[in-house]
């Protein structure tokens, strides 16, 4: 086994091939997010219950006493704006992606994997530069032994058909050397797609909604996800604990609810 799959297999189990990731980075292009205000607090109890959490490196230093049995280190290594909605405070005029560090920065941090957007639906020479960035970190992650996951964005003005979207980002990350990817839900027939150009490489499910993420992934696992990529939107739940605690039983189950 060489080091990238060891690292990878910190947050996805190898006998199941199945993990479940919070991500909680969002505040690095949003500002100070609902429940997240005290971040190590609002993070603590997650950490028993999740495979993987997504921070930025400014928070990955705040998590330095993590134990070994808790949440792996996922790094997340590129700032955008893209996130933003009409309603910020400051509405994006134009989009920007800005990587923030490389692959050996994030091994000394303690990361397990490193986390980048691949933005779609804006203009030409952000996709270009997405797919730039995902050549040149899946190179560098196979020389310093991190794994690449490429999160697919399909929020630009220029998407048309979102299924079709996500499965044009995905091809792409895949392409570019991703070790893993990570996608909106896009429907049964477009993750059917997704599966089939993935191969091996494990693929996440971003929910439509907290609320809905029970019944999507119930469908995601039968078809062969390796797991569930929720949101910050966690952490402003009354009980995310009792949440989370219900998500992580039923991904780890020896046969999902349903089947």
């Amino acid at each position: 086994m060489d080091t990238k799959t060891f690292r990878l297999h910190e947050f996805l189990n190898p006998a199941e091939w199945r993990s479940l990731v919070v991500d909680a980075s969002g505040g690095l292009s949003l500002g100070a997010l609902p429940g997240l205000e005290r971040f190590s607090e609002a993070v603590k109890p997650v950490l028993g219950l999740a495979d993987g959490i997504v921070v930025s490196p400014g928070q990955a230093r705040r998590l330095a006493g993590r134990s070994r049995s808790e949440a792996a280190l996922l790094l997340r290594g590129d700032w955008t704006n893209a996130l933003r909605g009409v309603d910020f405070v400051l509405p994006p005029e134009t989009t920007a992606l800005t990587p923030l560090l490389e692959p050996e920065d994030a091994l000394d941090l303690g990361a397990s994997a490193l986390v980048i957007h691949f933005l779609l639906g804006y203009e030409e020479q952000i996709e270009a530069a997405c797919l730039k960035t995902t050549v040149q970190l899946a190179l560098q992650g196979s020389q310093a032994g991190l794994p690449l996951l490429v999160e697919v964005l399909p929020t630009g003005p220029r998407v048309v058909l979102l299924g079709k979207a996500i499965e044009l980002g995905a091809s792409y990350a895949l392409e570019g050397g991703a070790d893993g990817v990570v996608v909106p839900w896009p429907g049964t027939e477009s993750f059917g797609n997704i599966l089939q150009m993935a191969a091996e490489v494990p693929v996440w499910v971003m929910p439509t909604s907290l609320a809905a993420a029970v019944d999507e992934i119930g469908v995601a696992l039968r078809m062969g996800a390796a797991g569930l990529w929720l949101d910050e939107g966690v952490f402003a739940m009354k009980a995310p604990d009792e949440f989370l605690g219900s998500l992580r039983a039923r991904l780890h189950a020896s046969q999902p609810s349903g089947e």
